[in-house]
């Protein structure tokens, strides 16, 4: 199992980077205040529609009011869950570090971002440390090969360099 994620023992803590922290925090300041607005104003509108009993926008709307609601208390909760980690400086892959990779079997390179669970999105190379992938890497340095067992199948990795995200690489070998 992940050291890494080991540590938390049996604690709710969500491990995140200060951007992920960030972008939680400013989803649940534009929900409260943006979102909460607009959300009374269609209210408001639907209501002075006239028939309360009967009126399908007003319960679409209440659903809504619902889902927003549940978003802010969700948010709510992850931040107050929430420790940001700071990038290991020496040289090892952790949450925020930037990981180069090369597929030992078809020579391709990739680089992810490690990001805590509630950060991921794959399609952003923003790869959870609770993914195959991402538990795989933690810890490993330049030179390191891992293999790693994916829902499509095993993937030999050699990690090519590993940096915190808009910093030159910390270790580098030879592509």
């Amino acid at each position: 199992m992940n050291e890494l994620l080991a540590e938390r023992g049996g604690d709710e803590t969500l491990f995140v980077t200060a951007d992920g922290y960030e972008q939680l925090r400013s989803e649940l300041e534009r929900l409260c205040t943006d979102g909460r607005a607009d959300m009374s104003e269609q209210l408001r509108e639907a209501r002075e529609d006239g028939y309360l009993a009967n009126n399908p926008a007003l319960y679409d709307l209440l659903e809504k009011q619902v889902q927003l609601d549940g978003r802010i208390a969700i948010l709510e909760g992850q931040l107050a869950a929430a420790e940001i980690v700071v990038p290991a400086a020496d040289g090892a892959a952790s949450i925020g570090s930037v990981v180069r990779v090369r597929d030992r079997q078809t020579g391709d390179l990739a680089e992810y971002e490690l990001v805590g669970p509630i950060e991921s999105d794959i399609a952003n190379g923003r790869v959870s440390v609770d993914a195959p992938v991402g538990r795989a890497l933690v810890r490993r340095s330049a030179g390191a090969v891992v293999d790693v067992e994916t829902p499509s199948g095993p993937l030999g990795l050699k990690v090519l360099s590993v940096r915190t995200r808009g910093a030159r690489p910390l270790a580098r070998e030879a592509a």
